[in-house]
């Protein structure tokens, strides 16, 4: 039987399987939806760079003991569906090393040879941490053996030493944050007395769950607090923007990012707002300020966060209905004009 997509494989080889997104935050994608992406009826959701960056857990049917993890890097056509030829060259390979049974034991140089192909990829530790701790907690797994020296210093900080504390115990914190009440609760009450190491860490982590509505809010109003000082630090508003990130679009962040654009943006928040908050700039009354700060202020980011955003298909019909608009500023239409007039590659 030929076997032409992923999740053919793993269906076939009789095991049951989760598909996450690592490309630009921890997302969870489900079966019918990844299925519908590998038969072309539609596009890779959340590409990065044109490739899908997918992290596939899976496991034999009945046996919950033994789990495996594959990182897969699969690039896509400009449509943003996925490189079938890729995808073939793939599954060849691994039926190559694995036979029918993804779970079969490799020797080294068997794992060597799968590792050297160009569609694996090892996730920095930030994005890996916030996996295995979401994977944890989906699979209704316990925590890492990091977890509880993490919730004993929150609980309380000035009996612990931060510099101790393991950064899978933070992420398997911030996984929980959106199923324990109890510990957002905590989290929200404790979080800007802690050591500004611990805070970034932690807010790092958070851009990758779905945050509760209440702590959300929270963290847009710490932004309203560092606007007010003196010098406003431009990386921490950035930061404390992206952790609100796995929350579905709500009217205080869209109203704190229109206010932000009504500044003077600097980079991080420029580049935070394409790599983790895309899906707000499918407001045309922020995508159009958005574009216009990245022309007019920002012009070497122009070309690649232009490209990124119009690869991902929620905002691309938007981009190119926009593109000839006659409202939009000399600078951004000049920035739009130049960037089809270079040459491709």
């Amino acid at each position: 039987m030929q076997i032409d997509t992923l999740s053919e494989f793993l269906t076939q080889a009789g095991t049951e399987f989760r598909l996450y997104d690592l490309g630009r935050r921890l997302q969870p994608l489900g079966r019918d939806d990844f299925i519908a992406i590998e038969t072309g009826q539609r596009p890779y959701p959340w590409p990065l760079q044109r490739h899908a960056w997918l992290a596939v857990s899976y496991r034999r049917l009945h046996d919950h003991r033994q789990h495996y993890v594959w990182f897969l890097k699969i690039p896509l056509d400009e449509r943003g569906l996925f490189n079938h030829a890729a995808v073939k060259h793939f599954l060849a390979a691994l039926v190559e090393q694995l036979g029918q049974d993804p779970a079969a034991p490799l020797s080294e140089e068997q794992q060597q040879r799968l590792a050297q192909t160009p569609f694996t990829f090892q996730p920095g530790q930030d994005k890996l941490a916030a996996f295995h701790a979401r994977l944890r907690l989906d699979l209704g797994l316990p925590p890492s053996a990091f977890y509880r020296d993490v919730a004993d210093y929150l609980a309380a900080p000035e009996s612990g030493d931060w510099q101790q504390l393991g950064l899978q115990g933070l992420a398997d914190l911030a996984a929980r944050l959106p199923r324990d009440p109890g510990l957002c609760r905590q989290f929200e009450q404790r979080l800007f007395t802690l050591p500004q190491p611990v805070q970034q860490a932690l807010l790092t982590q958070c851009e990758h769950h779905p945050l509760p509505l209440s702590l959300a809010e929270s963290l847009l109003g710490a932004i309203s607090a560092e606007l007010e000082r003196q010098t406003p630090d431009e990386e921490r508003i950035s930061l404390l923007l992206r952790a609100t990130a796995g929350t579905p679009p709500f009217d205080a962040r869209r109203r704190k990012i229109a206010s932000l654009l009504a500044l003077t943006p600097g980079q991080p928040l420029m580049l935070s707002l394409a790599a983790r908050l895309w899906q707000e700039l499918t407001d045309e009354a922020l995508l159009l300020p958005y574009l216009e700060q990245l022309a007019g202020r920002h012009p070497t980011l122009f070309n690649g966060l232009f490209a990124e955003l119009v690869s991902t298909p929620a905002l691309r019909p938007l981009i190119l209905a926009n593109l000839h608009n006659p409202a939009l500023s000399q600078a951004l239409q000049s920035a739009i004009g130049n960037l089809f007039a270079a040459p491709r590659d």
